[in-house]
């Protein structure tokens, strides 16, 4: 049998190996404002359907199916295989999926390329990508 493993060998060897404390960054400095905002996400997930009221997060994103009245929600954001039905008052909404209702925006709203928005639109400011659909009536805020 070789002595290729001979425990004598074996214990003849020592690495070198310089100790060195870990460098372990402080995370409260390098959280960003939305890591903040993680909390307050809610997600609704693809092949998930939810109907009813939405109150009190941050940014709801939307993967699924959703038919309810969302308030105190800063954000929406229906994604390419999303689709929203109902009211909505946000600060503001990416729809590159399906909304359908009404849809204030006080801040900024952008419709992307595979987006469809149906049915009454306010908007401060607005992007429509080449494709995308604004369907119904629409108003602009002023101020």
């Amino acid at each position: 049998m070789s002595d290729r493993f001979n425990t004598d060998r074996m214990a003849a060897f020592t690495p070198q190996v310089q100790k060195r404390v870990a460098d372990i960054p402080n995370l409260t400095a390098v959280r960003s404002p939305e890591a903040d905002l993680e909390g307050k996400r809610l997600v609704i997930g693809k092949q998930v359907r939810m109907s009813g009221e939405i109150a009190g997060c941050e940014k709801l994103v939307v993967e699924g199916t959703v038919e309810a009245s969302i308030s105190e929600v800063k954000s929406i954001e229906v994604t390419a295989n999303g689709t929203f039905k109902g009211n909505a008052e946000v600060e503001n909404a990416v729809i590159a999926g399906t909304y359908e209702g009404s849809l204030k925006v006080n801040g900024h709203l952008e419709i992307a390329a595979s987006g469809v928005v149906k049915g009454g639109v306010s908007y401060r400011t607005i992007a429509v990508a080449n494709g995308g659909k604004l369907l119904g009536s629409i108003e602009t805020i002023e101020g």
